[in-house]
């Protein structure tokens, strides 16, 4: 237990800032250019960290095939779609859809695994749920394809169903027995390579920015908020399981709506205040019924 609080709050403590962040790799480089570098760079830290250390590279092709939908979900279009979200939405607001990834978990494992919830489970779910549409009811009801908050809100709402996709099968491959440390080096590789091959498909330049501030947060969200942030995230879902280590969706965004008060200038309303508060008790009464 002292080993999954000690993963718990680092995971926080290395990811909470990592949505305001995120705003520094915006702006000369296009934000999925800025995805590729990110998770490439994390990938060959990992894999030549595991070759240091004779980590067990080794899988079937099976497991390969595994772990490459784990990093197509989870290190390519789940970072995809967050980082175009942030290009539309303060840090702290992406950091809150990504806090209906406990809910995603829910229907996720109706869909895939036939688990179906407890009825508390349920009510957990609407209540979060209710507390988005409080936080978000200006942009729902005047929701237009064309509107930046619109489109924010849409992408990341879908980033976090495939963040929770990928959490699935994270699960499984800790269930199978197989490093976290060797699944999250290929799962970056495999999501970032997949992802070049898209851009290069589609003709976005590959370009780099220079300047200090883009080169400091890409190592901090290389490093830190990847290299790091995912193995201790992982970690927790080995020793708990998805749906328990989805606590972090619950902190975190508390976090980044503080990180957004201090440096975007959020200004805290009641509907804010009240869908939160819906959000934060949902969520604990999902966990607390799984």
């Amino acid at each position: 237990m002292n080993n999954t609080i000690f993963l718990f709050i680092s995971t926080l403590i290395v990811w909470g800032p990592t949505w305001y962040i995120i705003k520094f790799q915006l702006g000369i480089v296009d934000p999925m250019t800025s995805v590729f570098y990110r998770f490439f760079l994390s990938a060959i830290i990992i894999l030549v960290f595991c070759a240091f250390k004779k980590i067990n590279l080794r899988f079937t092709l099976k497991e390969h095939l595994l772990i490459a939908a784990l990093g197509i979900s989870l290190f390519n279009i789940n970072y995809v779609f967050f980082y175009l979200s942030t290009v539309h939405l303060i840090s702290g607001f992406v950091a809150l859809c990504f806090s209906s990834i406990l809910f995603m978990n829910v229907v996720n494992n109706i869909v895939f695994k036939r688990k179906y919830p407890k009825i508390m489970t349920l009510v957990g779910g609407l209540i979060g749920t209710l507390g988005l549409l409080f936080i978000f009811y200006d942009e729902i009801v005047s929701f237009e394809f064309s509107k930046g908050t619109s489109i924010g809100i849409l992408l990341g709402v879908l980033a976090t169903y495939f963040a929770s996709i990928g959490n699935l099968i994270s699960e499984y491959t800790s269930k199978i027995k197989l490093n976290v440390v060797a699944v999250t080096g290929y799962g970056m590789l495999y999501g970032s390579i997949t992802l070049l091959i898209y851009l290069l498909v589609v003709g976005i330049d590959l370009n780099f920015d220079f300047s200090y501030k883009y080169i400091i947060s890409l190592l901090y969200l290389s490093i830190f908020g990847s290299v790091f942030g995912f193995i201790l995230y992982l970690s927790i879902i080995k020793n708990i399981g998805a749906n328990d280590a989805a606590y972090v969706a619950i902190i975190m965004p508390l976090i980044a709506l503080i990180i957004s008060t201090i440096f975007e200038g959020l200004i805290w309303d009641m509907n804010l205040y009240i869908g939160a508060f819906l959000v934060l008790f949902g969520n604990i009464l999902i966990l607390k019924r799984n």
